[in-house]
Parts: structure tokens; C-alpha cells; sequence
């Protein structure tokens, strides 16, 4: 009996003593907005090429010197389709004399143009269009000094030898450094045109057309390794690739826009719209354009901006995929309540349960946003770190962690890191050497799922997972869909959809099979045609940039007249097919602030001229304030939402009343008639929104006004107006 008791005991300690594993699955998710002009064949902007040369070659790459971090790779459809449609089936790399122009983008087109005289059109695209040769971040912009000096050079002092050197440097400025250092194992080595100083980049020798020409070439090479290094890697098991619906819609709003009344229970809707043939439509395209690149069933989907619903799911699961992705204030908000973020869950569905992994959405804003002001090394310690937070404690089994975020937006933000590169570098070193230690294993989610015995790792079966119960209706953003829906000009945007989508449908013309390629025959290819066109209409990224949430940088209506070509799209291909469609008059929907972004008196970062004061003060008498009150909005001088960067002040400057009276305050000019969208953060980490204002429905909001007086918008902290 006595060995018994102490054989008990024994068993005891060892199973109490006994934790699961701590798994970490990084989901990179690339994805560029459809910029085909249907009117021309071309591409309105050069966004695709540029992204590919800094970012998808060596983002995938990289993995070749870190083969213990397993992670996956989202590809969007329509960003692989650019590519291969417009850039690899129409670039000879080795013969570009055989180029025929507005067959790509017209900043190539003007690479390859023999002409000795830049015209007004040419100078036009290089310095005045929306999308020019000199709008790319200040950080990024900083490292190339002649680069910097040709921008802040007055307009009617640039040359044509000027304007020769900024084609150049806006190609070369968009190469990952790799291929600038010459230290990339592709051939692509621009070091006989660059020599590094510090950190900084000098040329070696002027910047000419005929050098323009040769950047070309360089480019389609990097372009042409983009799916190969992709599908090397896969392959080996080292990255799961996957995809997204094809022209990256907002799923569960085109099979029943009403659910955003779920999430969004005080925002005004437009009249509903609701096709889930088209939504099934999207994710079947993906799904077969994924295959025929890659040769392979994608097992996962990452749903456009994480947006899901029970609906979505079920259409998911109903296409046989495995898994897809979602946001951890999306889980807080499902039931049953209290679901640990670190855990993969099961949703049935009724063609069989599929698998929701939830991003941890603070640990991936910080790489997207707080480690960019941080040193490389001391901003992948910290992460190491933050993940270990995560690690099972004694009984508790395996855990999942998930992060995810943009592959390709954060890194021409990091400060003291070119491209981002030492970070992710030093990141991949620290995960590997946990793996050695076993405190973390890197894995991608049908890896956890079906095991892999050459890593030591179990399966996790789907129908062993936790179940939720009610999936609650969102998106990565606010847990909801209001980046997309509710606002006044997304709601028009939507009326204008639904209103092509009906006149599609009364034509009676059969919605064609989502498997189906581009019949030769008419009238069968003009109605593939149109169909074409409602789906790309009905991608996210129009209605993204409608509202005040959402502002770009360089104006918004390049992304209004893509939607509005689209719409026309749909008429013009339903009527040669013999419709007799009247072609509606799709009247602007932006604000005139947001359109004055564009005018083009100087540049990119043209404002309207008329503006107006405007002083935030913020009552934090309430609260303790270890450092200060920030604001972040929606205009760049308000950070673009990058919280924790734009202070206020409680000095007596600033526009501050009052010496540390506890009310904080800011004054900054705007264009009258700007829609202008803000919350406040308390003395957070630069990028943590962990301090922020919680108004789950919508943000503080004003619109600036005329007058001669500063406008005034006071709010106390926390309190909603």
C-alpha cells in the first residue's frame, strides 16, 4: 500500500508539473486594391510593382535563412492577378524594345519612352498626379538626401535632367535594400548606381532615361521571382500560403448588408443589399485562381479586412476550407464569453465545422506601429517577450497564438530600420533560438492542425476545439464594419452598388459560373464581362476610402474614379451583350475636402487653400496622466490614427489655456469643410491603442467650419459628447 500511495504521488507531481506547448502562428497578409482601368486595360497606379520589388520578394525570402519559423503568407487574388496579368505577361525583360505602351503602368511608360523632352503630361504624372514619383513616406524619403532635395526643390527651377533622376529614384527608392547593398541571391545588384554612407544613399553617377530603362529590367526580375520563391517555400513546408475572396470584398455586407446592424445598432444603413451568389462567387474565384498559380487547394482563407459572420463561415466551409482568420475583439464580443485569445476555436457550420484562429491584436499593432520608433534589437525582445506572456502555465494544454498583420505597409515607417529588415531578422533569430529552447514552436495553422512529426508537433484536430457558440459579426477594425458602412458617403457608395446590381439582374442574363474563364463568343463574353465588373465594384476597397474614418495620404479619388469605372463597366458590357441599359449618372461622393487633397496646384500634398483653427482641449482632471494626453485621427497632422505620436499640452502653449489645470490642449489648422475623425490615448506606448477611449460605435467627429475665430471642440476624457 505504501508503494501504491507513493507511486500516486509520483504520478501526481509529474501531471501537475506537466504544461502544453506554446505555438505561434504569424499570418503576413499582402494585398494591393484592383488599379485596372477597364476603359484603358492599364494600371492607374504603380502600387503592385513597387511593393513587389521592396517588399513580397524578401519578405517570403527571408524565411531561406530561418527555417524553424514556419509562418503564412496571405496573397491576395487581385494583387496576384496585376502581377501576372500586367506585368509578367507583358514585360520582356530581355527584349522591352517589343513594349507596347499603356499595357502597364504609365510611369513604365514613361521609363521606356525614347523621347529627349518631358511634356506637360509627363511632368504632370512625375510631380502632380495623386500618385506620383515623389509621394512616399517621410522616413523612407529621408534616406535618399538627392531624392529628398529634387521634392523640396522649387517646381519651375526642375530640369529635364531633374525629372530624368526623380523617375529613376522613385524606382529605386523602392527596392528592398538587399538589392541596393547587392547582397540579395537574386541577380539584381544596383550597387554600380548607389554607395551607402551611414546608413544614407548617394548616387554614384547621374540618373538618366537610359538608366530608367535598365531599373525596368531590374524590376521585372525581382517581379518575375515573386510566386516562384513563394511556391519554393511552401513546398519545403516552410510558409503556408493562402488567399483571399478575389476582388477582396467585405463578405458578410454583399450577402446581407443588413447584418451590420448587429455591430453597428446606432449608424444609418443604405437600402439592403443582399446577393450570396456573388459572395460565394468572390470566394470560389479565389480559391480556383489560387490553384492555378500554386497547383494546390489553399486549406486557409483570411477574409477581406477579417471580416466575418456566421454566413461568411458557413460559405467558407461550404468551399472546403479548412480555417480562416478573425480579431481578438471579435472573440471578446462571441459567445460563450470569456474565450481565451491564445486558442483556436470550431464553428459549425452546415457543411461541417471549420476553424477560427483570432489575431492578438496588440502584439501585431506593435510590430505595425509601435516598434518603428523603437532599436531593431530591442524592439524583437520585446515581442519575444510579449509572446512568452502566452506560454501554458503548469496544466494547461497547447496554446495558439496568432499574429497578424500588413506585410508590406509597416516597414517605409521604421526609423532606425531600413525596410524593417534588422528587426524582422533579429525577430526570426529570437523565435528560432526559442524553438531550441522550447518556449516557442513557429507554425502555420494546418500545421497545428494536422501535426507534423519531423517537428515534434501533435495533431490538433478541428472537432476536438473549443466550440463558439455565436460568432459575432466584425472586422479587424472596431470589431465591426464601419469603416465600410454607415457613414454618409459609404452609405451612397452602397446605394450606387446596388443600383448596377439590380440593373444587372434585370437583364435576365444567367450569373455566370465562378470556375468559368473568359468565353471566346459573344454574347456569352460581354455577360462574363459585366458580371466581372459588378464583382470588382464590389471590392472593399472603395468604400474604405468613403467617410471620414479613412484618408489617404494623397487623396482619394484615384480609388472613387476606379469604383465609377467599374459601374460603368457593368452597363457597357450588359448592353453589347444586347442589353438596353441606361447608364445612371454616377455623381461625385466626396467631400470637397477629401477631393481637395488631389488638386493639382503642388503636388501630392496639395491642401484647399481656406483654413481654419481648430483647439482640441481634453478634460483629464479625472484621470492620472503619467505623461500626457494624445490625439489621433484620421488627418496626417493627427498621426493617421497612429495613437500615442501627437500630443496635447497642459503648459500653456499650444493653445492651451491653463498651466497644469488638468485640461490639455492642441491647435491645428484644417481646410474648412473637413470631415475630421479623433479618439484620445493616455500616456501609451507609441501604436498601443491599449489606453485609448473606448466608443465601440463610432469615434469623436466634427466638421471644421468657416469663420475667423479658432473652433473649439472640448470633450472630457472618456465621456462620450
Amino acid at each position: 500500500m505504501i508503494k501504491k500511495a507513493l507511486f500516486l504521488v509520483a504520478l501526481l507531481c509529474a501531471v501537475s508539473a506537466f504544461s502544453g506547448d506554446l505555438y505561434l502562428n504569424i499570418i503576413w497578409h499582402q494585398h494591393q486594391p484592383l488599379y485596372v482601368n477597364p476603359e484603358t486595360d492599364q494600371l492607374s497606379g504603380p502600387w503592385v510593382r513597387t511593393h513587389a520589388t521592396k517588399d513580397y520578394y524578401d519578405m517570403a525570402a527571408m524565411h531561406k535563412d530561418f527555417p524553424e519559423v514556419h509562418a503564412t503568407i496571405n496573397l491576395t487574388s487581385s494583387l496576384l492577378y496585376q502581377l501576372e496579368a500586367y506585368y509578367l505577361k507583358r514585360l520582356a525583360p530581355d527584349n522591352l524594345s517589343e513594349y507596347i505602351p499603356g499595357h502597364t503602368d504609365p510611369w513604365i511608360d514613361l521609363a521606356l519612352n525614347p523621347a529627349a523632352q518631358f511634356t506637360p503630361e509627363d511632368i504632370d504624372l512625375l510631380v502632380n498626379n495623386p500618385w506620383n514619383a515623389l509621394a512616399m513616406s517621410q522616413v523612407q524619403m529621408n534616406r535618399f538626401p538627392e531624392y529628398a532635395a529634387l521634392r523640396d526643390k522649387p517646381r519651375d527651377e526642375l530640369t529635364d535632367e531633374d525629372y530624368a533622376a526623380i523617375l529613376c529614384w522613385f524606382y529605386l527608392a523602392n527596392f528592398d535594400p538587399d538589392f541596393l547593398r547587392g547582397t540579395s541571391d537574386l541577380n539584381v545588384d544596383l550597387t554600380d548606381l548607389l554607395r551607402e554612407e551611414n546608413g544614407l544613399f548617394y548616387l554614384k553617377k547621374p540618373l538618366t532615361r537610359e538608366t530608367a530603362v535598365e531599373l525596368v529590367q531590374k524590376s521585372v526580375e525581382v517581379m518575375r521571382n515573386v510566386i516562384p520563391v513563394h511556391r519554393q517555400l511552401m513546398e519545403s513546408g516552410k510558409l503556408e500560403l493562402i488567399t483571399t475572396p478575389f476582388y477582396h470584398p467585405i463578405l458578410p455586407l454583399l450577402i446581407d448588408s443588413d447584418i451590420a446592424k448587429v455591430c453597428q445598432p446606432n449608424d444609418e444603413l443604405p437600402p439592403r443589399f443582399a446577393y450570396p451568389a456573388d459572395a460565394n462567387a468572390q470566394v470560389v474565384k479565389g480559391i480556383d485562381y489560387y490553384q492555378q498559380t500554386f497547383g494546390s487547394m489553399p486549406n486557409g482563407m483570411w477574409p477581406a479586412e477579417g471580416s466575418i459572420s456566421e454566413d461568411a463561415a458557413a460559405i467558407f466551409a461550404a468551399n472546403n476550407i479548412q480555417w480562416i482568420c478573425g480579431d481578438m475583439h471579435v472573440l471578446e464580443r462571441s459567445l460563450p464569453s470569456g474565450l481565451d485569445i491564445a486558442e483556436p476555436y470550431r464553428l459549425s457550420t452546415p457543411d461541417g465545422d471549420i476553424m477560427i484562429v483570432f489575431r492578438e491584436t496588440y502584439l501585431s499593432d506593435h510590430i505595425g506601429f509601435t516598434y518603428q520608433n523603437m532599436q531593431p534589437q530591442e524592439a524583437a525582445d520585446h515581442f519575444l517577450g510579449e509572446v512568452l506572456h502566452y506560454k501554458p502555465a503548469a496544466d494547461e494544454p497547447d496554446r495558439l497564438l496568432t499574429v497578424i498583420l500588413d506585410g508590406e505597409n509597416a516597414w517605409e515607417w521604421y526609423e532606425y530600420d531600413m525596410d524593417g529588415k534588422q528587426f524582422l531578422k533579429a525577430m526570426y533569430q529570437n523565435l528560432t533560438d526559442a524553438r531550441a529552447s522550447g518556449d516557442v514552436t513557429c507554425v502555420t495553422p494546418s500545421e497545428y492542425i494536422n501535426g507534423n512529426p519531423d517537428r515534434n508537433i501533435p495533431a490538433h484536430p478541428v472537432s476536438e476545439m473549443t466550440a463558439i457558440e455565436k460568432l459575432w459579426p466584425g472586422s479587424w477594425i472596431s470589431a465591426n464594419y464601419n469603416t465600410w458602412i454607415g457613414e454618409k458617403e459609404e452609405n451612397k457608395a452602397w446605394e450606387y452598388l446596388l443600383k448596377a446590381r439590380q440593373d444587372l439582374e434585370s437583364t435576365g442574363f444567367p450569373q455566370p459560373d465562378p470556375r468559368s474563364t473568359e468565353p471566346a463568343n459573344e454574347p456569352d463574353k460581354s455577360i462574363w464581362q459585366a458580371y466581372e465588373s459588378i464583382y470588382a465594384a464590389e471590392g472593399s476597397d472603395w468604400f474604405w476610402w468613403y467617410g471620414a474614418d479613412q484618408t489617404a495620404g494623397t487623396g482619394d479619388r484615384p480609388f472613387e474614379e476606379a469604383f465609377f469605372q467599374h459601374l460603368r463597366a457593368v452597363y457597357r458590357h450588359a448592353n453589347d451583350a444586347g442589353a438596353n441599359l441606361t447608364v445612371p449618372e454616377f455623381a461625385p461622393i466626396l467631400s470637397a475636402a477629401k477631393v481637395g487633397l488631389q488638386e493639382n496646384t503642388g503636388g501630392a500634398m496639395a491642401r484647399s487653400t481656406v483654413m481654419r483653427t481648430v483647439r482640441f482641449t481634453c478634460d483629464a482632471t479625472e484621470q492620472i496622466v503619467p505623461v500626457a494626453i494624445f490625439i489621433a485621427g484620421n488627418e496626417p497632422s493627427l498621426s493617421e490614427w497612429n495613437p500615442n505620436t501627437v500630443r496635447l499640452y497642459d503648459d500653456g502653449t499650444h493653445g492651451d489655456q491653463a498651466d497644469a489645470d488638468g485640461i490639455w490642449s492642441l491647435e491645428l489648422d484644417f481646410p474648412v469643410g473637413s470631415e475630421i475623425q479623433y479618439k484620445y490615448t493616455n500616456s501609451g506606448a507609441p501604436g498601443d491603442w491599449q489606453d485609448c477611449e473606448e466608443f465601440p460605435q463610432s469615434n469623436r467627429a466634427f466638421t471644421v467650419e468657416d469663420g475667423e475665430s479658432v473652433q473649439v471642440e472640448h470633450s472630457v476624457f472618456g465621456i462620450r459628447d
